[in-house]
């Protein structure tokens, strides 16, 4: 990415070399039957429990699975388990070639046929346009409709559980697959479970549809109401991001490096190469760098990490008295970085976060530090200010309004809607900044309340600006399909 560095590139995870994987030897795995796996890319890992990788196997294109640690065996069956499962309902799933032992019997292994010109689902729906988007997930729906009529259920049900190929949708992944006979019910309920892994706004357009889909599919009658869907979908998605960003995020995880030292705590990246971070280090980078904010609370650094650009967001603490408020409750940065998470799970545009860092002393917290990647793109004051392209012009208006629409059905509220928190990039969206005021709240009625001070306070921005306001205004109209925020923050036609 040219100007921003976010969370929501899908391709860009950085994963250790094979060598690293205990059982890999000279980029190869040796089997109990004496074949070998060979030239070897890791594409998923859990460290300690499973790896995947692609390569070579008797002249064939594969994948493998290795299984490690006391459970290996256990998995590596209901994984193979699954993938019999699925074979034998008839539904497109990958060849199981072979399941057995690494030759020193450290790890199970499962050797799975690859799929030609496979593409994950879940990067081809971020990168999709919004018609490939919607063929890609009603062709799923039809599959997940297949699986249920075969009496399949998914117990861990995520887009990355299929694959495209030549426009045909693959099941795989077998270890969440088992075998159940659902009630309508529960079938409808696995929908709405599928239907939460889209973007909100693709949900509350496609629900309909996708609802059609299954139900032509399983032959049933068009009598469910969609809006159930959606509020199905709606609780399993916040119990989800609750589950990620108030506790996954701050442990060993596939997408974050946790570490416990005797003055201070530290989360960073996984898929980023950071140098070893401690306060001093950080505190180094920010001498180094460019000031951006110097004030009592925090200080905002532009600066560098190794090679990595970065900007550092220290949380001061001004006096004692500050400290012992501070000391039991989250740190801002803790914060900051639950909710850079929050918004990468969502599909919101934010620059990509790299670390948090707490101060510790006897358990209690003191000085925290939040690093982001840089954005050089331009705020929503300057963008608009300085735009000559009416249609980009417009374009950002609508992706404005759009991003606050979803704050609004996610009942997220941020807390700060200055427009030197918008960025805007070259195709008008949406880049939110500033994020240690922001609240995913769970009571309707105080999510409204917050979303209408939001959208009072976006609009300060432009009180000036009578022709950009009003095009807001407008946008506001067009967009938001409830017109009950825009009642209460008295733009409302």
């Amino acid at each position: 990415m040219s100007n921003l560095e976010t969370t929501n590139t899908l391709t860009e995870n950085i994963y250790p070399l094979p060598s690293v994987c205990p059982v890999v030897e000279n980029n190869a795995v040796t089997l109990s039957d004496g074949s070998v796996l060979t030239t070897l890319q890791v594409h998923r890992m859990l460290p300690g429990r499973r790896w995947v990788f692609s390569g070579m196997w008797q002249g064939l294109s594969v994948f493998a699975k290795v299984f490690m640690g006391a459970q290996a065996g256990k998995y590596a069956n209901r994984d193979a388990q699954g993938a019999v499962l699925l074979a034998e309902a008839g539904l497109k799933t990958p060849a199981l070639l072979w399941q057995g032992l690494t030759q020193n019997a450290q790890a199970s292994v499962l050797i799975y046929a690859a799929i030609p010109n496979a593409e994950n689902a879940h990067h081809v729906y971020a990168q999709s346009d919004t018609a490939q988007k919607f063929t890609l997930i009603e062709k799923i729906v039809r599959v997940l409709a297949q699986q249920h009529a075969a009496g399949l259920v998914q117990t861990d049900l995520h887009l990355k559980n299929f694959v495209l190929a030549d426009d045909t949708v693959w099941s795989i992944d077998g270890d969440g697959i088992r075998k159940k006979d659902l009630s309508r019910k529960a079938c409808y309920q696995q929908l709405a479970e599928l239907v939460a892994k889209l973007a909100i706004l693709d949900q509350q357009a496609w629900v309909v549809a996708l609802l059609a889909a299954y139900q032509q599919q399983r032959q049933w009658p068009d009598l469910f109401n969609p809006q159930q869907i959606i509020a199905w979908a709606k609780r399993h998605k916040a119990q989800e991001v609750r589950e990620y960003v108030e506790r996954k995020i701050f442990r060993n995880c596939t997408d974050v490096v946790w570490q416990q030292a005797t003055t201070f705590v530290l989360a960073h990246n996984a898929h980023v190469a950071l140098p070893e971070l401690t306060p001093d280090v950080l505190d180094s980078s920010m001498q180094a760098g460019d000031m951006l904010k110097d004030g009592n609370t925090s200080t905002v650094v532009r600066t560098h990490l190794a090679q990595l650009g970065a900007v550092i967001k220290r949380y001061n603490i001004k006096n004692i008295f500050h400290a012992i408020g501070r000391s039991w409750r989250p740190s801002r940065a803790a914060i900051s970085w639950s909710n850079a998470h929050r918004l990468q799970y969502y599909g919101i545009l934010t620059p990509k976060p790299l670390a948090m860092l707490e101060k510790r002393f006897l358990g209690l917290r003191g000085e925290a530090y939040f690093v982001s990647a840089i954005s050089a793109l331009p705020d929503a004051f300057t963008f608009f200010k300085t735009i000559s392209d009416d249609a980009l012009r417009a374009e950002a208006l609508r992706q404005l309004v759009l991003t606050c629409y979803q704050f609004y059905l996610l009942q997220i509220s941020h807390g700060d809607m200055k427009a030197t928190n918008l960025h805007v990039n070259a195709q008008g969206q949406i880049v939110v900044l500033d994020l240690d005021s922001m609240q995913q709240q769970r009571c309707a009625k105080r999510a409204l309340r917050a979303h209408v001070k939001d959208i009072r306070r976006l609009l300060q921005n432009w009180k000036d600006d009578t022709s950009l306001y009003n095009a807001l205004l407008q946008s506001f109209h067009a967009v938001y399909v409830d017109h009950t925020p825009l009642k209460l923050a008295g733009i409302s036609i």
